[in-house]
């Protein structure tokens, strides 16, 4: 016999498993069923209470953190240190976005516990649209030893199964530094969420000149202009503005578009003519590809 926990979805239950002679006490189960899915459902309340809490409490401290400019006071010291955090070292940061959807307060452990299965112990804060985190070495990590942890971000990664979105930044040390490789995480992680070709996950190492662009297109003047630019592919038909920053990605190869987006190549084609019909633009020159380049992907970011 079984009693529902109505407190969230996924629904709990509390059960009961009568066997033998003890079938005949079945009238007295329901109601005792009821009475603990009541206890349980305040327990889970009181829990929940104390899991927003405290993400507050870090969601605030990594803010006093972030936006530091001048070395940290003692009261926020000791606010780091009763936290656990490392503010000496060199730290690797990482940010994750999942889709608004997710209960990043009620998913943090299942998140840090996919990173200790990888073996890495990493300070995780709900942040913006999903976490915030580091990793803090003793000394100056080696080129390998931020492959290697890398590597392991991104088979942890693949494990979160949240519609999930990563970036890692460089090794930057001190408390200054911290905030330098959380902002080089999270620009990563922005231009990861549009690269599916890249399993939704990049290192601030591969962006190269990409990173630069995305500075770029952060500009007051070049969103509206870019939207401008593109406006007649925003309402027309066919995820026109994401086929275009594809094939500009792919370097105008139709079966490399075509297995980024997941159709067919002689439908990538189509489009790619629509699109040149409805700019009037010729992607054949450097100067209009690089426009929309940057134009297109600025649109898909935002």
């Amino acid at each position: 016999m079984a009693h529902p926990v109505l407190l969230q979805r996924p629904a709990l239950w509390v059960a009961a498993e009568l066997r033998g002679t003890e079938a005949a006490r079945a009238d007295v189960v329901p109601p005792a069923l009821a009475v603990a899915a009541g206890v349980l459902q305040r327990w889970l309340l009181a829990n929940r209470l104390e899991l927003e809490r405290d993400a507050r409490s870090r969601t605030a401290l990594l803010g006093d953190l972030l936006r530091l400019d001048t070395e940290p006071g003692a009261d926020l010291r000791r606010r780091v240190a009763d936290a656990g955090w490392r503010l000496g070292g060199w730290h690797v940061g990482l940010h994750i976005g999942v889709p608004a959807a997710v209960d990043t307060v009620a998913r943090t452990q299942d998140v840090v516990r996919a990173l200790r299965a990888e073996d890495v112990e990493a300070v995780v804060v709900e942040h913006g649209d999903g976490w915030t985190g580091w990793v803090t070495f003793d000394h100056e990590p080696t080129a390998a030893r931020v492959r290697s942890l890398a590597t392991r971000l991104q088979a942890a990664h693949r494990t979160f199964r949240l519609g999930a979105h990563m970036g890692v930044g460089r090794p930057h040390a001190r408390p200054e530094g911290l905030a330098a490789t959380v902002a080089e995480a999270r620009d990563a992680a922005r231009l990861a969420a549009t690269r599916p070709e890249t399993g939704h996950f990049l290192h601030v190492d591969q962006l190269g000149m990409a990173q630069l662009l995305l500075e770029w297109t952060r500009t007051d003047t070049f969103e509206p202009a870019a939207r401008a630019l593109i406006a007649p592919l925003l309402d027309a038909p066919g995820d026109l503005v994401r086929t275009l920053a594809a094939y500009l990605d792919a370097e105008s190869s139709l079966a490399e578009t075509a297995t980024v987006l997941g159709v067919h190549r002689n439908t990538v084609a189509a489009r790619v003519a629509r699109i040149s019909q409805l700019l009037g633009v010729d992607l054949s020159r450097p100067d209009e590809r690089l426009a929309l380049h940057l134009a297109s992907r600025a649109v898909t970011l935002e």
